[in-house]
């Protein structure tokens, strides 16, 4: 059982993040071209992709949680609250940054107006991304490495 749900936790980890990096990115090269009506057939696109992959990041929690219970990991260990926090980060930088400005821009883009240029480079967008870029890794650093 241990062995699928390390299994279960590695593959929500890579939906997750293909989810919602792998989408940033492409996002972020689509907002480059300036073009109303290819943002907006992404960003529509990619909506419910982003929402998907921000449940799969709580799931991965889920599953990460039960494992370290089962492996008998002292819940309070120093780099399991390191990961509790950046979790919370990424979770939070996710749901108050990341989808509000998706959203924004989506509509902005359906009939762009004289805003529209400016929510493109806004910098919550940029702030955002490096936040949870940030997180992501120290995920990867504190599951893997395990320090204190």
């Amino acid at each position: 059982m241990m062995e699928f749900l390390l299994f279960l936790h590695i593959l929500l980890f890579m939906f997750s993040f293909a989810f919602t990096a792998g989408i940033s990115i492409f996002s972020a090269r689509v907002i480059r071209t300036g073009d109303a009506k290819t943002i907006h057939a992404v960003f529509r696109a990619a909506r419910p992709l982003s929402i998907a992959g921000g449940i799969g990041w709580i799931l991965t929690a889920i599953a990460g949680a039960a494992l370290a219970r089962m492996y008998g990991f002292d819940m309070t260990a120093p780099w399991l609250l390191c990961s509790y926090v950046a979790f919370a980060v990424l979770i939070l930088t996710g749901f108050l940054l990341h989808s509000p400005w998706q959203a924004r821009v989506l509509a902005a883009s359906a009939s762009p107006g004289p805003d529209f240029e400016a929510l493109l480079h806004a910098p919550v967008h940029r702030i955002a991304s490096g936040l949870s870029a940030a997180s992501v890794l120290a995920l990867i650093y504190l599951l893997t490495a395990r320090p204190g």
